[in-house]
């Protein structure tokens, strides 16, 4: 690919991909270019100068074969705006720029006509064969870099007016060729393309071998080219090592069907068979023994044959051969063990509730190892639910097929009537997994299957097929026991859930009444058993409050009015805290005391915090009802100081977060002495609030108080 190209306006750009002409990139046939260096990326708008083929090159001629070609130039009265607003004539208006183009006679000779004495100054056909561009570029009304233009015609000039061009054009390259119209207008190129193939004018059927004809481009008169060399070692080798793989695999197979049948691996000492209560081990495994009895024993090579083709069989519902013992008196039969017993022990013990959906997965077992066995040309002989067995997995599998090992065994067996048949029970239909789901195909099957007529007998494929439509589930019973393992677990994962999401909620409701009584962080170390030692803060803003006239208040009101009433207000006060950076040390009876800066620290801010804050406490009471007294003013005085504290927790039982020092005891001496809704501040505190400005102080003048003189201030409103 080259790269983007311009296109005229309201035509689509495309990629270049192939390299045949600059149509193929806006789906046209001409395309216009700039008078100067014009190249493959910067074609311009026509702007309604229009080219088409009169009549079009042939799509095929031979190597010097003459042609005519005619072709159109019109111009639209846009054309002339166009061109007049690009420059390409250098003229002052549209009108007299057509005007020029279809009455202004050009010199009679076309090389002396040029853009400002002719409108149609050169017009010309020449050709660009494409097996000469060797860099992959377009061909153009310009010779380009990796390529050459050739087969210039006589070129001409003239007016618009004239219309059609015809040109004589001859051709000689071989291979497709780019037949191109080129004509200039103004300060403009403009090109109209078409591809004609040439071909060699030598006719190949001629029954004449030419001189540049040969094997490969004219065989009807040169005769078939020979097979190169390469090419019969190329089909040749492939061949031969395919034969010879075929005959080595072949070779292979015989090698390991004589190694398996002489192979005597199978072979097992009774010796290492170690018997414990119901289960054998041999080598490790859990085996089932099978004792044949037998006086006389010879391993000959029909017994070895049948125990390679029982050593061949792999199914899921036959039990696995393993091995056996041929020493007298003690031949056994050994393999694969079933914990579940057989089937006929499973059937009849009442303990295990079997239901429908189980017995058709155990008759379809039985059918798929027996179709199996078949398709291998192999017969059981003596199918009984006494050698199905049934694995952990509740699969039924079917064992003691037929060896030789059993022809004593058989010869002692009890004789039965073979006309003799049990009475089929008398089931029902029902959607519970008790009753049979198909209760007379069933019944049908059994009596098919019980035909006299061995030819009229269904296949156990047949049989298998028959089992599967009768199956409502489909399932297996390992996988209907997972099914109900899973609805337990999903119900336990239900009820854990539960029980989780009950944890976890009673967690946050222990975690906000802790976060209510401590500071998380302190919480937190408390909780993962770290001890919490005091801190010492170098500058916190402590802030006491309490109720003016409490004492008479409670005097008057009963002990619940006076709970009532400090819940309601002090719940009053916490949410209003929440929009500060403060932390509430503890109420007692109805003082109240909060702290910014501990144990958080905030700069200087904590004064501003306080103060905030207590301002909104004030301003609440204004508007406060205590609940039995509503027409009663409720007042507080608050007071603040700002200086260093030690913070620490007190006690395990009911763990305090206490503040300590001189800080503490100044700030509730401001709120002894404070005035009704006012707040009276220290001078540390109104020296931190005058930094921060914005707030209004007004001085009260000094007082006398227990801790020391200091100058106090008092909250003007």
């Amino acid at each position: 690919p080259k790269k983007w190209l311009p296109a005229a306006p309201g035509v689509c750009s495309l990629l270049c991909v192939c390299t045949l002409g600059w149509h193929d990139l806006d789906n046209t046939e001409y395309d216009c270019w700039p008078i100067k260096e014009p190249n493959d990326y910067n074609m311009i708008s026509c702007g309604g100068l229009e080219m088409a083929w009169v009549q079009r090159p042939p799509e095929k001629v031979t190597d010097g074969e003459e042609f005519n070609v005619t072709y159109s130039v019109t111009a639209s009265d846009s054309f002339y705006e166009y061109a007049v607003k690009n420059k390409i004539f250098q003229l002052s208006n549209a009108s007299e720029a057509k005007r020029f183009c279809l009455e202004h006679e050009c010199p009679a000779n076309w090389n002396n006509a040029n853009e400002d004495n002719c409108c149609v100054h050169h017009a010309n056909i020449h050709s660009c064969p494409l097996a000469l561009m060797r860099g992959g570029g377009i061909c153009g009304p310009w010779i380009p870099d990796d390529g050459e233009i050739v087969t210039h015609t006589v070129s001409k000039a003239g007016k618009m007016s004239q219309l059609l061009w015809t040109s004589k054009v001859v051709l000689v390259h071989l291979g497709v060729t780019s037949v191109i119209a080129h004509v200039k207008v103004g300060q403009m190129h403009a090109a109209l393309e078409s591809k004609v193939l040439v071909v060699s004018a030598q006719v190949c059927g001629d029954d004449t071998c030419e001189l540049e004809e040969s094997c490969l481009t004219c065989p009807a008169d040169c005769g078939a080219c020979p097979m190169p060399t390469s090419i019969k070692v190329a089909i040749g080798l492939p061949v031969a090592l395919f034969c010879s793989g075929f005959i080595l695999t072949l070779v292979w197979l015989q090698y390991q069907k004589e190694k398996m049948f002489w192979d005597e691996s199978w072979i097992i000492n009774y010796n290492n068979i170690m018997f414990v209560l119901f289960c054998f081990y041999s080598d490790g495994r859990t085996v089932a023994v099978k004792h044949i009895q037998k006086k006389h024993f010879t391993l000959t090579k029909t017994i070895r044959k049948e125990v390679k083709e029982v050593r061949e069989l792999d199914h899921p519902n036959l039990s696995k051969f393993i091995g056996g013992c041929i020493e007298v008196p003690f031949v056994s039969i050994i393999t694969e063990y079933c914990p579940k017993e057989s089937l006929a022990d499973v059937l009849l013990n009442k303990d295990i509730p079997i239901n429908w959906g189980f017995r058709l997965s155990f008759a379809t077992d039985i059918a798929r190892g027996m179709a199996y066995l078949h398709q291998h040309k192999m017969f059981h002989g003596r199918l009984h639910s006494r050698n199905c067995v049934i694995d952990d997995r509740w699969v039924c599998k079917i064992s003691e097929m037929q060896l030789l090992f059993h022809e004593q065994e058989q010869a002692d067996s009890v004789k039965l009537d073979v006309m003799w048949r049990p009475s089929l029970p008398k089931l029902k239909a029902g959607k519970p997994d008790s009753d049979c789901p198909d209760p007379d195909d069933y019944c049908e099957l059994i009596k098919r299957c019980w035909n006299h007529n061995v030819t009229t007998r269904p296949t156990f494929e047949q049989v298998k097929k028959i089992l599967d439509k009768m199956n409502p589930h489909k399932v297996s019973p390992v996988d209907m026991m997972m099914n109900l393992m899973e609805k337990y677990s999903k119900h336990l994962e239900t009820i854990v859930a539960e029980r989780t999401q009950d944890l976890l909620q009673e967690k946050q409701t222990t975690d906000r009444l802790l976060y209510s009584m401590l500071p998380k962080p302190v919480a937190d170390d408390l909780r993962q058993g770290r001890t919490a030692e005091a801190q010492s803060y170098s500058n916190a803003t402590v802030y006491f409050s309490d109720i003016v006239g409490f004492t008479q208040l409670s005097c008057s009101s009963t002990p619940h009015q006076v709970v009532d009433f400090l819940n309601k207000l002090y719940t009053t006060f916490d949410d209003i805290i929440d929009n500060y950076d403060v932390y509430k040390v503890e109420t007692i009876g109805d003082a109240y005391m909060v702290v910014s800066g501990v144990p958080k620290e905030n700069g200087i801010n904590h004064a501003g915090e306080i103060a905030s804050m207590a301002l909104d406490l004030v301003s609440i009471c204004h508007a406060f009802k205590i609940p039995h007294k509503p027409t009663t003013q409720l007042k507080i005085r608050a007071g603040i100081h700002s200086g260093p504290v030690v913070a620490g927790v007190v006690g395990t039982k009911m763990p305090r977060y206490c503040l300590f020092g001189d800080t503490v005891n100044t700030a509730s001496r401001m709120e002894s002495t404070s005035e009704d809704l006012k707040i009276q501040c220290s001078g540390s505190t109104a020296d931190l609030l005058h930094t921060l400005g914005g707030y209004v102080l007004m001085s009260r003048g000094s007082l006398y108080v227990k801790v020391g003189w200091a100058i106090h201030c008092l909250y003007s409103n």
